[in-house]
């Protein structure tokens, strides 16, 4: 196998440095989440952490591209994986996971970070529109349903924030199921 390029070499560097920024948000949260954590947890110098994001702002704002392509790859995937009668079970597997998690992190912080804020919004627009484009292919309707998907996004968001609080598990699944019944699929 020939040796790596350089380029390969800064890519993989990268890699592991938003995957550890990504392992750091959903263990330490966004506060806990420190440079020196990320370089340690990536196995990286100092010197090629500030090669890659000069700042804690410019490795946290290329995270949430990362988290959104990460979503939308999962989305994408699971639609592709087809579980047709499961519509509840496929939301809750896009709408989970440690990239969600991160995600939900990047939101609370971005509410008083200005750059964070103006980085997520269009990936998170992303999302949604591949979100939107699951939610099509599941629910056909005429002209979509604009309203219904944001009050799932916005629903599942919050079942995420609140399950720290809640002992029951299955609940989730349970108030998912009946969403996709009375509002995506009604009779």
């Amino acid at each position: 196998m020939p040796p790596r390029t350089q380029q390969q070499r800064r890519e993989d560097t990268r890699a592991r440095l938003l995957a550890a920024t990504i392992d750091c948000l959903v263990e330490h949260g966004y506060a806990g989440t420190t440079t020196q954590r990320v370089q340690d947890l990536a196995g990286v110098s100092r010197g090629a952490l500030l090669h890659h994001f000069a700042t804690k702002e410019a490795l946290l704002v290329a995270a949430v591209s990362h988290v959104a392509d990460g979503q939308i790859a999962r989305v994408r995937a699971e639609a592709a994986a087809g579980r047709a009668g499961d519509e509840a079970g496929l939301l809750r597997q896009v709408m989970s996971g440690p990239l969600f998690l991160a995600g939900l992190e990047l939101w609370q912080a971005a509410r008083t970070e200005p750059a964070l804020r103006a980085a997520l919004l269009p990936a998170e627009r992303r999302v949604g529109a591949a979100v939107h484009e699951l939610l099509d292919e599941l629910f056909p309707r005429p002209g979509g349903d604009r309203a219904g998907v944001a009050g799932l996004l916005a629903l599942y968001r919050g079942l995420a924030l609140t399950s720290v609080l809640r002992t029951d598990a299955g609940l989730d699944r349970e108030v998912l199921a009946l969403w996709v019944d009375r509002v995506l699929r009604p009779r």
